[in-house]
């Protein structure tokens, strides 16, 4: 055995970890994309509801909500009928 077919014999044993870290590496950047996005859409949930806490009752009365709905749209249960 020479150098060169150490050299190849060593790179054909390393396609198949290569292959495998590529794949977790897409695997885990779809998952951190993922908890991104589910982190990002909590956060703007909590501003919204923080936003509407803080208005005063006549305030919510004009958009048609009480303090009692609140949490209703906390819960994504809120209709409006």
């Amino acid at each position: 055995m020479n150098i060169s077919e150490n050299m190849r014999l060593s790179a054909e044993g390393q396609m198949p970890i290569m292959r495998v870290a590529g794949a977790w590496r897409a695997w885990l950047q779809a998952r951190l994309g993922r908890f991104g996005a589910s982190w990002k859409a909590r956060w703007q949930r909590a501003r919204g509801i923080q936003e509407l806490a803080a208005f005063s009752d006549r305030e919510l009365w004009d958009l048609g909500l009480g303090r009692s709905d609140l949490q209703a749209i906390i819960n994504g249960t809120y209709r409006r009928d």
